[in-house]
């Protein structure tokens, strides 16, 4: 019987060449791919065939420009092209012809010989040479007659009894036959060849024979499903599986996927015995086996979900355990998400008719397993799994599994089974406060991150069932640590009123349970606020609740179906549902009179306008701060106020988020602080210096409130809650089916990749001076800007009188260059598809590379659409995003798509200059702190409204913790100058951290998630339609955004799409990471001439979006290791002396240039242009290369080991430095020049108050006159720059010492170092737009250049260390090397990180983030261990360690590694 029983082994080696499994893979060079893996072998080429496809790919795109030419001068010219095109046909042709007719000979032979009574052997052989014709014949060579003919023949043979070997031949013939002409799978059904092939699965005599049964019957099963079914299919292969390698196994359940695909709709035998064997595979380990039988369950599912039967059926034999167990996110087994997301439905389909999977469900506490996978939804932006990609759909099946499982028979009665569910909920008291107590808390969390609608509109339903059936003591108990007041008034928020209504229900619900434990809450939260403003509008609040006037009342016909049926089970709704919603017009109102009347009412304690007394009192003092501005009160009298407000705030009585934003703190504060007008611009300069000095004053003494008195960190935290509950930014997500290639006609005619828009242009009301646009709709590409438009439109609605204006003062758009937006794009849909995708970002403006204010051509034409005027800093895509966004809450296709936008245009007769004010009231004040009250935030959020006013307050506030240092330092100096002290040593400032908070306390959750799900929506992210106020605050208020945000939205503002990116789909799952790698270059590099191979580098391919790649001449290695070892040796190179770069240079004389406050430009002379034999013009160029280098070390993610200054990395993002900046990178010269600052502003304070004695007007530094200090006009450290001359700028003396300490300042942080940062600007823009760099701190800056600066943490080595090939955590080499490593200074960890990764500094987030992860192998001496040393795969971060016979030993020799084996990349 052969190999009867026994299972089949992984190796196939151990059969014969004509009995190994095989597959038309193996055999035959097929157009026809099976997706399956069906041999091990098979599995390992098809990956190294992915390595080698992906590796070739890169260095493809890497070819230089002289590796294009030659390619294309390969090709044939245009003179003999023709001639030996028709010859190469025509002998191709021939060719065919002569194949076809050879390979019907050989058919009809092979037949004949098959179909006489011929011997076995001749019968061996016909069937041999059949599946070599098969296996390399095309569709054509095969008639469907010879396959007809050749079916019946061969199914008789495949049921030979006696021959195994006729047996695997005919077969095997039979999955080619089908391979090759797929229609014979028809012929085989004809003449009974499944129940054949069946019958030798089921017998499995030989397990060759059975593996090429289980091919046949996946390639009959992909034409044929229903057929296979019905002869048994499913059980045929499944019965003896376990025989089978997991190749096989997946071959198998492949063939049962393509028969579940296509289910009958009558009978549930045939599929349903499969349950069984379908439950046990489930808990294979592998993946991909388990994600087929998983695709079964869920489609058996789909099948029967309408039979409680056959539901009660698929609950049994484990079905719910191990799906439980394969959806909780420690499970082992990782699925796709899509099949992640169908198991979950696959519990909503049995939990929807099935009480046997009810029970299970809750036996099982499944509620700790939905609860990890909601606690991802508003964790994402910091998780890297899988999970966190793409969740609102998995999301919104959690949502309607809870729903199945806590229907409520009042509410739901659409719910299968709901009266007994509801019926065990009552009685299992204990399960439903398990299930509360794991629920509610993230569901909360999950509303409160600033979810779309319809997850918040799910969360609320499974809060409303849980607080409808737990019983009132449960209920207390289960709110007492959930804030559920403030939760509800946030809720309240919302403008949709199925929201709205299921927070009143919760409301109810809440309050009848509970007596009167929740009124004061609910008062003191707002919800008793929101309620009366629902039931009377007009007397609604100004602040929190002032969205209630234009509440929708009625179903939004933008969304396509009602938020009523978004978690109804059934599959489809009629027409009538989408379009009915269930509530009636009035019951928002009726609900609230309920509950108004029932609870409130009737409370002594409730207040008649639902206020409580600090809210009154809080009022009273807004009011009072208000009333002092409009009566021009002295600054003086403002600082009472401001106190008892702050004393409020910090006081001892709780606040509520409702009573610290309705009170109008906010506004009031604001308006204070802006001298009584947001953001007023002021031309008059007099006025202007008068305003800004109040604004000034008013800054420091608000800002002086957080020094000593009050908590700043307290006072943020209201105005982040109050944000979060205020604000209503859009996410944008769009559900864009996938389009066909569109054709634009304007701004110019071409094809694109993306739909197009359809525009009506028109005249706007009014305009007379231009003519109407008599074309018709137009298509327009979405990405164009208003620049392109306006330069098609001009020529065809200007006039006469217009074309002659142009030769004036404004340049007509038709006499300059293309726009960017048309250059790009027709540079763009030149190339192909992928380049455009990289490219769409790089020039919108929703992920803007310029300042908000920067200088824009503003053109002849203004745009409208529907009477509101567009901002021209937008896309024309953006700016209907932005339209719609006003009036919807979701943008679908047939809106957006479809709908003809009316666009008007008038002519613009002014272009108004807004004059900036003179921001000169103190010197030592940055200017960006006097500027910030005047600065606006952005056109997307409204002024004056709650949500503005928390903006410009955190604005302010981070800009006051941001120069706490320069404020602090001022402060002090100004206490010498009034001599409350006497001690230069005083006004020197120690400690930074005065204010007591940290940076990320400035972070809003809430928004960082909502612009994380906005990135993660790949249609807004390729074609500019983010909203608005994404790029608004990201610009304004960035510290609102988490860092690990910022920096995606910086690699797509700057880098644009990333590469690889799937293109518009419905339901598209992919993320923003930059997943898929850009093209990479190679260049080679001469280690004797870093910089000037830097230089070369740059000149080539600075400019280019590659990544580029290092190999160094006459040495073996290339790729990550070398490449970062390269731009380790460039920072070095930068830090030589004589480069005449950096200041102290000119001091040194060491190796390096540096010191321990970093590096900064050092000064030269604008009239100087050689010093120390140094050229200016060679240290511009330097600069320059810098510029190029850091910029492209951004760009490829590479780290430099490059210290520089603070204050060099504040010019880099475009901050202004000031006097108190120069201490933190040279402190003597900082604290002499404050110092000289204190005493000039002594001197200024005495003669303001009429001291004018001859020893006042001539103060001493430190007991020494200025006078007898001996300074000159010199820069200090640098005499040959000359600051001033003339007869009384010689030598500093008391007069004269202000001037001299401004010239210092000057020098030093300004014109003497401006043409260097030019140089620098310059070389970095050619990379990317150093704008971009904006959104960072410095700090931040710096760990993104220079990644982290400490090295590991003992603690966590282990377990951030791979161990493998010879090695566990436990083998006492490793041991010893933990040790080893965590016993060396920094110094030594640097040189051991360096020598491992080819750079001594590890990249943001530190040793985890290491990719690849440091793996430690053992590594095998062919001689004595103790003589040999470790190496290293820097591309890899692999050490090869030998097993040292002891940790000295082993010390010892890693030291030598790592300091003598630097250098050099050679094979190890």
């Amino acid at each position: 019987m052969g190999n009867r029983g026994q299972k089949r082994a992984e190796t196939i080696d151990e059969f014969p060449a004509d009995k190994r499994t095989c597959s038309s893979l193996e055999f035959r060079p097929s157009s026809s791919v099976s997706p399956i893996e069906t041999t091990p072998s098979t599995s390992t080429n098809q990956t190294h065939d992915h390595e080698m496809e992906t590796s070739s790919s890169a260095s493809g795109s890497a070819h230089t420009d002289e590796d294009k030419d030659s390619a294309y001068g390969s090709c044939d010219s245009d003179e003999m092209g023709d001639t030996e095109h028709r010859k190469n046909r025509h002998a191709i042709l021939e060719y065919q012809r002569q194949r076809l007719s050879a390979d019907q000979v050989k058919f009809k032979r092979v037949l004949t010989v098959l179909s006489g009574e011929n011997d076995e052997s001749a019968q061996q052989e016909a069937l041999r040479e059949l599946c070599e014709i098969l296996s390399f014949c095309t569709d054509s060579s095969l008639s469907s007659l010879m396959a007809n003919s050749l079916s019946p023949v061969l199914i008789k043979l495949a049921g030979h009894e006696s021959n195994p070997e006729i047996m695997l031949l005919s077969i095997r013939a039979l999955t080619y036959l089908c391979d090759t002409h797929p229609r014979s799978s028809g012929f085989i059904i004809r003449y009974n060849g499944i129940p054949v092939l069946c019958q030798r699965l089921l017998s499995i005599e030989y397990v060759d024979v059975a593996e090429q049964c289980l091919q046949a019957l996946e390639k009959i099963s992909r034409e044929q499903p229903l057929a296979c079914l019905q002869s048994g299919a499913i059980m045929a292969v499944l019965t003896y599986i376990d025989f089978f390698s997991t190749s096989i196994q997946r071959v198998a359940l492949s063939t049962v996927v393509n028969i579940c695909e296509k289910l009958p709709s009558e009978g549930f035998s045939p599929f349903m015995d499969a349950v069984p064997i379908l439950c046990q595979l489930l808990q294979y380990e592998d993946n991909k086996l388990v994600e087929h039988v998983a695709t079964c369950l869920i489609k058996i599912a789909e099948r029967v979900h309408e039979s409680p039967e056959m539901l009660d059926e698929l609950s049994k034999h484990g079905l719910i355990h191990q799906v439980a167990h394969l959806i909780d996110l420690n499970s082992k087994t990782t699925l796709s998400h899509s099949v992640d997301t169908g198991l979950i439905g696959l519990l909503v389909k049995l939990a929807s008719g099935s009480m046997i999977a009810v029970r299970t469900l809750f036996d099982l506490n499944i509620s700790s397993i939905l609860k990890d996978i909601l606690s991802t939804y508003d964790l994402s932006h910091g998780v890297t799994s899988p999970r966190a990609v793409g969740q609102n759909d998995q999301a919104h099946e959690v949502l309607k599994l809870l729903t199945q499982l806590l229907p409520v028979v009042a509410r739901n009665p659409e719910v299968p089974l709901a009266e007994e569910k509801a019926a065990f909920l009552l009685n299992n008291h204990d399960l439903l406060q398990k299930f509360g107590n794991d629920l509610l808390q993230v569901l909360i969390q999950v509303v409160d991150s600033g979810v779309d609608l319809y997850i918040c509109y799910g969360c609320l339903c499974v809060i409303d069932k849980l607080i409808y059936y737990i019983n009132s003591d449960a209920l207390l108990e289960l709110l007492k640590h959930a804030n559920i007041s403030r939760f509800l008034a946030g809720v309240f928020t919302r403008k949709d009123r199925h929201v709205i209504m299921l927070a009143l229900n919760i409301s109810d619900t809440i309050l009848q349970k509970t007596n009167d434990v929740f009124v004061d809450p609910f008062v003191k939260e707002g919800v008793l606020f929101a309620i009366d403003a629902l039931i009377v509008p007009e007397k609604g609040s100004n602040f929190m609740f002032s969205m209630f006037n234009d509440i929708q009342l009625s179903n939004d016909p933008s969304r396509k179906r009602c938020l009523c049926y978004s978690f109804d089970n059934r599959k489809s709704s009629s027409a009538s549902e989408s379009l009915n919603c269930k509530l009636e017009n009035d019951c928002l109102q009726t609900l609230a009179r309920r509950i108004r009347t029932n609870y409130f009412d009737k409370n002594a304690s409730t207040s008649a306008n639902g206020t409580t007394d600090i809210l009154e009192k809080l009022k009273s003092l807004s009011a009072e701060l208000a009333s002092m501005m409009t009566r021009s009160m002295a600054e003086e009298e403002y600082d009472h106020v401001l106190h008892q407000i702050m004393s409020h705030l910090n006081g001892s009585d709780v606040i509520s988020t409702f009573e610290f934003v309705e009170s109008g703190i906010t506004e009031s504060l604001c308006n204070y602080l802006s001298s009584g007008e947001c953001c007023r611009r002021v031309s008059d300069t007099n006025g202007s210096k008068s305003q800004l000095c109040v604004a000034e004053r008013r800054l420091k003494t608000f800002g002086g409130l957080f020094w000593s008195n009050f908590s700043l960190s307290e006072f943020i935290s209201k105005l982040q809650s109050g944000l979060s509950s205020v604000e209503d930014f859009p996410v944008v997500v769009n559900s864009v089916s996938k389009h066909r290639n569109s054709y634009a006609t304007v701004p110019y005619r071409h094809s694109t990749t993306y739909p197009c828009l359809k525009v009506l242009f028109g005249k706007e009301e009014g305009e007379s001076t231009l003519t109407d646009y008599s074309g018709d709709v137009q298509s327009v590409d979405p990405l164009s800007d208003f620049d392109a438009i306006e330069k098609f439109l001009w020529p065809k609605v200007c006039s006469e009188s217009n074309k002659d204006d142009e030769n004036g003062s404004v340049t007509s758009p038709n006499n300059v260059g293309p726009t960017s937006a048309e250059s790009s794009s027709r540079n763009e849909f030149a190339s192909d598809s992928m380049d455009h995708d990289q490219t769409v970002i790089e020039k919108d403006s929703s992920i803007s590379t310029e300042h908000p204010q920067s200088s824009r051509n503003d053109g002849h034409l203004s745009f409208y659409l529907d009477g509101k005027q567009i901002d021209r800093e937008l896309t024309l895509y953006q700016a209907v995003i932005r339209h719609h966004k006003a009036q919807y809450d979701s943008i679908t296709h047939a809106a957006l798509w479809n709908q003809t936008h009316k666009i008007t245009y008038k002519k613009t007769s002014i272009f108004e200059k807004i004059s900036s004010p003179d921001f000169g009231c103190h010197a030592s004040w940055p200017s960006a702190l006097k500027k910030l009250p005047f600065t606006e935030i952005g056109s997307a959020v409204e002024k004056s409204t709650p949500c503005y006013n928390i903006l410009f307050l955190l604005r302010i506030l981070e800009a006051v913790y941001r120069f706490r240092f320069h404020i602090m330092s001022h402060e002090k100096m100004h206490a010498f100058a009034q001599g409350r002290f006497s001690d230069l040593d005083g006004v020197r400032v120690t400690d930074e951290g005065v204010l007591g908070i940290l940076k990320n306390e400035f972070v809003n959750s809430r928004l960082t998630e909502k612009l994380e799900q906005q990135m993660r929506d790949p249609l807004a992210v390729s074609t500019g339609g983010m909203p608005s106020w994404c790029t608004q605050l990201m610009a304004t208020c960035p510290f609102l955004f988490s860092f690990e945000a910022r920096c995606k939205y910086f690699r797509l503002a700057a880098f644009g799409k990333p590469q690889g990116q799937p293109r518009i789909s419905s339901g598209s799952d992919s993320s923003i990471q930059n997943d898929s790698p850009m093209p990479r270059k190679k260049f080679l590099v001469y280690r004797h001439q870093i910089l000037e191979s830097a230089a070369k580098m740059m000149d080539l391919h600075a400019s280019q979006k590659v990544v580029l790649e290092v190999k160094y001449d006459e040495e073996v290695g290339t790729g990550l290791g070398p490449t970062l070892e390269f731009f380790t040796l460039v920072s070095d190179e930068f830090q030589k002396p004589g480069l005449g770069m950096w200041r102290g240079d000119n001091l040194l004389d060491s190796k390096i240039v540096g010191s321990l406050f970093g590096l900064f430009p050092g000064p030269w002379s604008p009239s100087v242009s050689i010093s120390n034999d140094i050229e200016f013009s060679e240290v511009k160029r330097k600069f320059v290369l810098l510029g190029q280098i850091v910029a492209k070390a951004l760009h490829d993610g590479r780290v430099l080991d490059l210290p520089l200054s603070r204050a060099f990395y504040k010019l880099i993002l475009g901050q202004e430095l000031t006097l108190y900046d120069v201490q933190s990178f040279d402190p003597v010269l900082g604290k002499t020049l404050i110092e000289f600052q204190a005493l000039v502003e002594r001197k200024k304070y005495l003669e303001s108050i009429g001291e004018t004695s001859v020893g006042n007007l001539d103060p001493c530094y430190r007991e020494t006159k200025v006078n007898d200090l001996h300074l000159d006009f010199t820069l200090p450290g640098y005499p040959d720059y000359v600051l001033a001359s003339g007869p009384d700028r010689e030598m500093v003396n008391a007069a004269n010492l202000e001037y001299y300490v401004e010239l210092v300042v000057d020098a030093t942080i300004s014109s003497g170092i401006s043409r260097q940062m030019d140089a620098f600007k310059s070389g970095f823009n050619q990379v990317f737009p150093i704008d971009n760099l904006k959104i960072f701190t410095d700090e931040e800056l710096e760990r993104l250049l220079c990644g982290e600066s400490e090295t590991w943490n003992s603690n966590q080595l282990s377990d951030l260390i791979k161990f493998d090939h010879g090695y566990t955590a436990s083998s006492p080499p490793i041991l010893h090397f933990l040790e080893i490593i965590q016993e060396l200074d920094h110094e030594q960890q640097k040189a051991f990180i360096k020598f491992v990764t080819g750079s001594p500094r590890l990249p943001l987030g530190g040793l985890a983030s290491l990719n690849p992860k440091l793996t430690i192998v053992r590594k095998h001496c062919d001689k004595v261990v103790d003589a040999d040393l470790p190496s290293v795969m820097t591309c890899a971060n692999y050490l090869k360690l030998p097993p040292y016979s002891s940790k000295e030993t082993m010390k010892e020799k890693l030291l030598y590694a790592i300091t003598e084996g630097q250098g050099s990349f050679h094979l190890s």
